[in-house]
This record gives C-alpha cells, structure tokens and sequence, in this order.
C-alpha cells in the first residue's frame, strides 16, 4: 500500500501458522533495537535457553548489526525478515528483542513472500508494528509473547510459566483455553553488562473488572503507544468485533502518558467497533489505580467490558497471546478459544 490513508476495508481470514516442535530452526531477527551486538553474552544465554528446550536457535545475517538507533538499516532489518519467512527450514521467527523504529520496515516489507511462508512470528513492544502489519495485510495469525534477550534469557533460566505456556500456544493445534494467572510477579529491572543474579519477585496484584459482561470476538492489540503511532497510516489498527489486548512499557512511561495514548485513539474511533479491551498490569501497583482513572477519563461514549491486570507484554511470567484468533472474555477471565497454530501434516507438533 502506498496510499497514507489508514485501512478500511475488513481484515482478512485468520491463517494458522503450523504448529512449532522439538528441533524446528527457529530464526532469531533484530527487526528494532540493536541490544542483540551490544549484550552478546545477554543473547547467548537466551539462545541457550531455546535449545534447552529443543529449538534450533539461528541468527539471521543481521541480528547483530549496531547502529544510532537500530539494528543496522532498514534494507538489513528487511533483509533478515525476508530471508527468515522464505527459508522453509525455518519454523519461527523470534525477535531478539522490541526498541523502536520497526515501523520503518512497515512500507518496505514483501506481504505476498510472507503469506506463502506463513510461521510463526513472537515478539512484543514495539514489535507490534510488525504484528499489526503483518495481520492487516496477509491474515496470518502472529504471537504476542517472549524476546529472546529479555524472557529467554532470564537468569538462572526462563521463568517457568513463560516458558511452559508458549510452549503450549505455539505447539499445540487445539485451544488453549484460559490465560492463566500466576504466582508471582517480577518487576525487578536486570543489569545486562553485569554478572545475572535471581530478580526479586512480588505478589501478583489482583484483577480489576472496571467494567463487566461477557464478549467473545478476535484477539488484537499490543503495546499501547506503538499502537498509537500507527494512528492514520494504512497500518491503523482496526478493533471492529475485537476484544482488545493494550499493554504499557516500564518506567519512565506513566499513566498520563497512557491517557494521552488511549485519547488520541479514542478520537481517531478506534474503539467504535470494538467488544472489549483487556489491560496487562502496568510497571507498579501504584499504576493500576491511575490507569483506571486513564480508562475513565478517555474512554468516554463506550459500554464494553474493561479488565485490567493480564501478564503479557512488560511483565514477567509472561504469557503468550495469539493475535488473530477467537477469545472469550468473561469478568475477569480471557479465554483463548480457537486453535493458534495448525497440525503439522507430518505430526511432530507438541512438548
């Protein structure tokens, strides 16, 4: 698309990637920040990781690329993506970590290669330029989950529910069913130029249901001023019959800053066709309050249900949500209720 006017016309039909199995390549990108050349042994140790589990980790050209803001330039970053979808040895893509500047990649990507390479694509933050891009023009269904240099790499090792529930959403070719809620929280920040030591965890904070009801429709979203940016590009996002997932950064963003995010997209009619929103914790719990005040104040002229406190996005355990498939959200319970991913035709799928 070359046109500047945003996306109108509806979205296309979900399209499963197939299922991820013990020995698959998965190829590692570095589609934003160039964190992967600057903390190698940070990389290292979520490459590791991957194979713990049985993935075939493989740097893209690439990955390590460093420049001012980025991985390399836009032709590298386009590059290693494109290589990533053709090569059908590979069977995932997984961003090594988010930073900003993917949407520069946004005009420049070959949608036709990918949608004859459907895989499965994981990444979050400002990755969510490529997932809004990537659903809006080929329909294929991408994950919401884990970075390599940030979850995988989690010192001694992955947190378990990451771990175990990505496993479950990309391996498995039937419903995952409720997200589930953990035991903890970890909101401690990590040195990555020192020695690893064991982050501190807290507590998980209740679920607030600002609103009620029950909606069932598709799942999308991301982080919530990626999603902002987006706003009157042919990439806006289009949340018509959509139960919409928003998560925030951490520090230094605030909830003001969130008001502001929500406004802006409020005014574009974001959320005129939407069911329903579900919020990620934010960094605090300090913050939970003040991002209900945010909703309150921004979301005026809708009815639709609104929880707040799901850990994905900026939050550690983090669960992985598939964008483009059918979920029910019930009070404070969303439910991922259709497949993800599909069968393999030669079996292999699953943990």
């Amino acid at each position: 698309m070359t046109s500047a006017e945003p996306r109108r016309s509806p979205l296309p039909l979900s399209v499963l990637p197939p299922a991820l199995a013990p020995g698959d390549v998965v190829a590692v990108v570095s589609p934003a920040s160039d964190a992967a050349g600057r903390f190698p042994q940070r990389l290292e140790r979520g490459l590791q990781a991957l194979s713990g589990v049985g993935l075939r980790p493989r740097l893209a050209r690439n990955a390590l690329a460093t420049g001012r803001w980025t991985a390399g330039t836009v032709g590298e970053r386009i590059a290693d993506l494109h290589e990533a979808f053709e090569d059908d040895e590979v069977r995932a893509v997984m961003c090594a970590i988010g930073g900003s500047l993917s949407a520069q990649l946004l005009p420049e990507l070959d949608y036709g290669l990918i949608a004859a390479h459907p895989k499965i694509f994981v990444g979050y933050s400002d990755m969510t330029s490529l997932h809004t891009a990537i659903r809006a023009e080929t329909g294929l269904v991408t994950f919401y989950g884990p970075s390599v240099m940030a979850e995988w790499a989690e010192y001694p090792s992955p947190l378990r529910e990451t771990a175990e529930h990505f496993l479950r959403v990309t391996g498995d070719p039937q419903p995952a069913g409720p997200v589930p809620r953990p035991e903890r929280i970890v909101r401690e920040g990590a040195d990555w130029s020192a020695p690893g030591r064991v982050r501190r965890a807290d507590p998980v904070p209740p679920t607030e249901v600002l609103r009620p009801g029950r909606v069932v429709g598709t799942l999308t979203g991301g982080c919530l001023p990626v999603l902002r940016r987006l706003v009157g590009t042919p990439w806006q996002p289009d949340f018509t019959d959509c139960i919409v997932l928003l998560e925030t950064p951490q520090l230094p963003y605030s909830m003001v800053n969130a008001a502001e995010e929500l406004l802006s997209m409020n005014l574009a009619g974001m959320f005129d066709g939407a069911l329903g929103i579900v919020f990620g914790w934010p960094f605090r719990d300090d913050q939970i309050e003040e991002l209900g005040r945010a909703i309150g104040e921004t979301l005026q002229g809708h009815d639709f249900p609104v929880v707040i406190g799901f850990p994905c996005g900026h939050t550690s355990p983090m669960v992985t949500l598939p964008l483009g498939v059918r979920a029910v959200l019930d009070g404070g319970i969303l439910s991922l209720d259709a497949a993800a991913v599909a069968p393999r035709p030669s079996g292999g799928a699953g943990w």
